[in-house]
């Protein structure tokens, strides 16, 4: 009954997204206008979305970062009523570590969203929750240990936070228990939670790919089956698997061999971040997700080709086109005011509003003119791998600059886990389906200015993860950057995989 009543609400707000995002709005507005930065932006004259853009300009961060502090110091009605009792840290590439305020209306606002996942889930068949509900639903996440701030908040990952305003009937069900969700260290975490869950009935997990990919490596080394169908085997009922975060494509066929074709689990997509949950994959075929559009949060759009431009639009829901990319500004319950999350969409439908996660507005690759973005990146991955039978774990991308004879490329770091039928076939599939999806570089290609076809370096079997635990950003919401303007991160890793082979 209670997930009708979600699904109604969630069909209702999706009918209308530009009522329901100006309703928001006005929501948001009138109950921090006492605020002092509500006062200090005259929240209370506001009357329209262009006042608003008058009234409140875009920042991140940094940018906001004195009100941050004022925040975390225990300071009440800074940016929205009352003291705030809990912050989400991050790992910000710009910021060092963030800490999100996560107020009680953003946690009430998360628990629906949380709700909604069900809701969306029920419309794919009669009794699919119920069926659910009989075995164990396993979240990986990042630790939910929380840390006193000393001024009566506490600060730790966002699972933790949602851990402890778990409700009935989610805490019946939640795997791995509150005790093993505790632990910080990554490494101890997934051998006990593999201990503890694979003798159980597991019929739904979440979490991000990579790392559930290695759960499930875990579960079935000590089961001491191969990993080829191994999750199957274990958990004959399982029937969802939740993830976001990444773009799963490119992980898709590394995914599946964990499955037999008689028992494999549908998919579902959701974009939750820190700041908060964005949105939800409504049906089983792959495609874009849906924005909760009557949830707390008041989005506005900015044409990515146009971010950082002192006049560039700010986009209301009734604005945005089609297969544009967006960077994504977020106004929300929990007090962040034109927040710039630092994420790109595209719009796959405008009503419903569907979205799909293009990547992070600095994780692109322009060394040659070429505006290639992370979508992009991923996708070509993605068809390189079917093209040439590969399983991908993980990858990155960087461009690699000209060299006395040897004209510039793009350099794709790749670990398999089955390796393609013949490489070039792989490399050629990236470089044709970058042509087909990105205009400026099929030019760049065609004309050869410069840029000679897509590079790619295989690495051997746990490059990445060995790469990540030297970087601590194991587990949780940490992830590989799926491409960069520079080499930062691709340098990096081949320095740690040469480390790696000496020893």
């Amino acid at each position: 009954m209670y997930l009708r009543r979600v699904d109604r609400w969630l069909r209702r707000a999706s009918a209308d997204p530009v009522a329901s995002q100006q309703q928001v709005l006005r929501r948001l507005l009138d109950r921090a206008k006492r605020t002092w930065f509500g006062r200090k932006h005259d929240f209370a004259k506001i009357a329209s979305h262009a006042d608003f853009v008058k009234a409140v300009p875009i920042a991140d961060y940094v940018g906001r970062l004195d009100l941050m502090e004022r925040i975390f110091a225990g300071e009440p009605n800074v940016c929205w009523p009352g003291v705030v009792r809990y912050f989400a840290q991050t790992s910000g590439t710009t910021a060092g570590d963030k800490r999100i305020p996560v107020t009680a209306r953003m946690q009430r606002s998360n628990r629906r969203a949380a709700m909604a996942i069900f809701a969306y889930y029920q419309r794919r068949g009669r009794g699919k929750v119920n069926s659910l509900m009989a075995g164990q639903l396993l979240f990986l996440g990042g630790s939910t240990n929380m840390t006193p701030t000393g001024n009566g908040s506490w600060v730790g990952d966002l699972s933790g936070i949602a851990t402890r305003s778990l409700h009935w009937p989610l805490v019946k069900h939640y795997e791995p228990g509150l005790e093993l969700a505790l632990i910080d260290g990554w490494e101890e975490k997934i051998e006990r939670v593999a201990r503890r869950v694979m003798d159980r009935d597991v019929r739904f997990v979440t979490g991000m790919p990579s790392w559930v990919k290695i759960l499930f490596d875990r579960i079935c080394a000590l089961r001491g089956i191969p990993p080829e169908g191994g999750i199957s085997r274990v958990w004959p009922n399982l029937q969802l698997f939740v993830h976001g975060g990444v773009n799963f494509e490119p992980y898709r066929s590394a995914f599946e061999r964990y499955f037999t074709a008689m028992h494999s689990p549908e998919y579902l997509e959701v974009y939750p971040a820190s700041e908060g949950f964005v949105a939800i994959q409504p049906a089983p075929a792959r495609g874009g997700m849906e924005m909760l559009m009557d949830n707390g949060l008041f989005y506005e759009f900015v044409p990515l080709e146009q971010w950082g431009q002192a006049d560039a639009p700010r986009l209301m829901i009734d604005k945005v086109e089609t297969n544009v990319p967006y960077c994504l500004v977020l106004s929300t319950n929990a007090g962040l005011w034109a927040y710039e999350l630092g994420d790109v969409v595209q719009f796959e439908s405008l009503r419903p509003p569907r979205i799909l996660f293009a990547g992070r507005n600095q994780h692109f690759i322009n060394a040659f003119g070429e505006n290639i973005i992370a979508q992009q990146v991923s996708q070509a991955i993605a068809s390189a791998a079917t093209a040439s039978g590969a399983q991908v774990a993980e990858f990155t991308a960087a461009p690699r600059y000209a060299e006395r004879d040897r004209p510039g490329a793009h350099q794709y770091i790749v670990e398999f886990d089955r390796h393609p039928h013949r490489m070039e076939t792989f490399t050629a599939q990236i470089d044709s389906e970058l042509q087909r999806l990105n205009n400026d570089y099929s030019i760049k290609r065609r004309g050869n200015l410069g840029m000679m076809p897509v590079e790619v370096t295989a690495v051997p079997p746990g490059a990445f993860y060995d790469w990540m635990k030297i970087r601590g950003k194991l587990g949780g919401q940490n992830k590989v950057p799926v491409c960069s303007n520079d080499r930062r991160y691709v340098d990096d890793l081949l320095e740690s995989v040469q480390s790696m082979n000496s020893r």
